[in-house]
């Protein structure tokens, strides 16, 4: 079931990669997240349940309220708490990191800022799935980075 639910989240992910308006770029990642999360819980992956579910609850947020200093500030002392209390080793912090440098960069209302985020922390991510020996995950991520990078050429190479 986790490995169907990591399919699901990328659905949206792809789609979210293509989103020409900041706003609806986060959207999409919001439902992305909801299926990303349940996923790495039922995989066993805490680290990244926890992230996904605060980087939800952050993008929420942000879809309401433009971005500030204050709530960025709030989220990124989030992450380093569940990275803490989470830790098992190096490869637990990915997404913490991963989540920390999205959470700075959605602070741009700039599509091509979110891309390139999304391609960093794709990169992140796609490492912590073979940590933790998610299949679809991996699948998942190396499919997201690679429509990413297309993305990345068709509407940011102007």
């Amino acid at each position: 079931m986790g490995q169907i639910l990591g399919f699901i989240y990328a659905l949206f992910l792809i789609i979210s990669s293509f989103g020409r308006a900041a706003n609806k770029i986060l959207i999409m990642q919001t439902f992305a997240l909801f299926f990303k999360a349940m996923h790495y819980y039922l995989l066993g992956g805490m680290s990244g349940f926890i992230t996904s579910i605060i980087s939800l609850i952050r993008n929420l947020v942000f879809t309401k309220i433009k971005a500030s200093k204050i709530w960025t500030i709030i989220f990124i002392i989030l992450f380093i708490l569940s990275g803490i209390y989470y830790y098992q080793g190096f490869f637990c912090l990915l997404p913490v990191i991963a989540t920390i440098i999205y959470t700075i960069i959605i602070n741009y209302d700039n599509p091509k800022y979110l891309r390139w985020g999304m391609f960093f922390t794709s990169v992140a991510w796609l490492i912590y799935n073979i940590y933790i020996i998610s299949y679809a995950g991996t699948l998942i991520q190396t499919a997201v980075l690679m429509t990413n990078i297309l993305a990345i050429i068709k509407l940011d190479k102007k």
